[in-house]
């Protein structure tokens, strides 16, 4: 489990240093991309800065908390409170929550606001590890349309209900996607998962076509150029803003997309920005920085043999790094504008928590691994006879 991974002791060090150089990016992107924002509309160039160092220095000491203070199979022992609050949330929001740009997606309290959805993710994680982990432990495999082992994927659709009805179709989408990748690496049947996505498939295209705004982003999305001063007008200067970065971008602050022409561009579309000012070769690095993020969090999974924690690390490891390359493509054009975060680059406080919590909870599977193998290592110095029972048994050990 101590194994080096690169240049770093091991898996553990690797994410944690890449994350807190994420954040060091973010950090100098949301203040190039929203300088211009916030003296306009605050007085002050560094409003969205200051904010982002707030929550995420409030982040890194729930990571930390979590992570050297917690054991994570508490968390799955809460999961019925975890699930209850969670449902709270979502329907205070639908009640008692207002508006904001034509979404109903925050509780808002006094000065502070957050969106329960990006908790519910972390939320769907958890309560899928620790219920298809107990299944993996008896040997049985997931199915869907069996009622006696479909409970995680039922919780999941109520919850994703309620976000689609704020509305948020993308977030719904995600929160449902999070359960159906651990019901397939939990051993979920083939023929489940084509039948899966076929329903998945048609249920999208029926709610596309029942709003028109979203019909309408489809459309643009296969052409953009059809309507650039209208619905359209989004993806087209994200696309010029990414083409006019070059091979080595414009340099920090040159970018023009953010004086006004490409809205949202310190959140969802940060990263068309960072391209502008950081070029091919920058997004490029950006990349391999998620990718060896993956691969740090896979590694851990790899070498976790606890059923719960292996499927905890990958679901956080989708939700962090899917999540990222989704944002990415949409972005790009190569998926419909659906409001995804980039984990870590772009400005929001609620998702930068959950999303440094969920790495909290991958540092205490590491740390409880290590403990765990600790005390075989200290039973096996022991004679036979003091040996604890059961002790030296093979274990079948899970792989992503």
């Amino acid at each position: 489990m101590n194994k080096k991974f690169l240049i770093w002791n091991n898996p553990r060090d690797a994410m944690l240093y890449l994350v807190l150089f994420l954040m060091l990016i973010g950090c100098v992107n949301v203040f190039s991309a929203s300088f211009v924002e916030a003296t306009a509309m605050f007085g002050n160039g560094y409003h969205y800065l200051i904010r982002y160092i707030i929550w995420g220095a409030l982040g890194l000491v729930c990571m930390l908390g979590i992570g050297k203070g917690m054991d994570y199979h508490t968390a799955f022992r809460w999961w019925k409170g975890i699930y209850a609050a969670l449902l709270l949330m979502l329907v205070w929001v639908d009640v008692f929550s207002r508006s904001v740009k034509g979404a109903q997606r925050w509780i808002i309290l006094g000065p502070i606001s957050f969106q329960p959805s990006e908790f519910v993710k972390l939320g769907v994680i958890l309560i899928g590890a620790s219920y298809l982990g107990r299944l993996m432990e008896k040997g049985r495999k997931p199915h869907l349309y069996r009622t006696n082992v479909n409970l995680g994927f039922l919780l999941a659709l109520i919850l994703a209900a309620l976000v689609y009805k704020q509305p948020d179709m993308g977030t719904a989408a995600i929160i449902l996607s999070l359960m159906l990748v651990l019901y397939l690496v939990a051993g979920m049947p083939w023929k489940e998962v084509f039948v899966v996505g076929g329903l998945s498939l048609a249920a999208i295209v029926l709610m596309i076509v029942r709003e028109p705004y979203r019909f309408n982003r489809v459309k643009v999305w296969f052409n953009p150029w059809l309507d650039p001063q209208g619905n359209g007008y989004q993806t087209v200067q994200s696309l010029v803003s990414i083409g006019s970065g070059g091979l080595f971008g414009n340099h920090f602050g040159l970018g023009s997309g953010k004086f006004f022409y490409l809205p949202e561009a310190h959140t969802d579309f940060a990263f068309a920005i960072f391209c502008q000012e950081w070029g091919f070769l920058g997004a490029m690095f950006l990349i391999l920085l998620f990718v060896l993020l993956s691969a740090s969090m896979y590694t851990i999974a790899k070498e976790t043999r606890d059923r719960k924690g292996f499927l905890l690390v990958t679901g956080v490891n989708f939700f962090v790094v899917g999540q990222a390359f989704a944002n990415m493509a949409m972005v790009c054009g190569l998926l419909p504008v659906i409001g995804v975060p980039l984990s870590f680059i772009s400005y929001g406080g609620t998702s930068l928590i959950a999303t440094l919590m969920s790495i909290g909870l991958v540092m205490s599977v590491y740390r409880q691994e290590l403990l765990r193998r600790k005390k075989e290592q200290q039973a096996d110095s022991l004679p036979p006879f003091r040996r604890p029972y059961g002790h030296g048994q093979p274990e079948r050990r899970w792989h992503p």
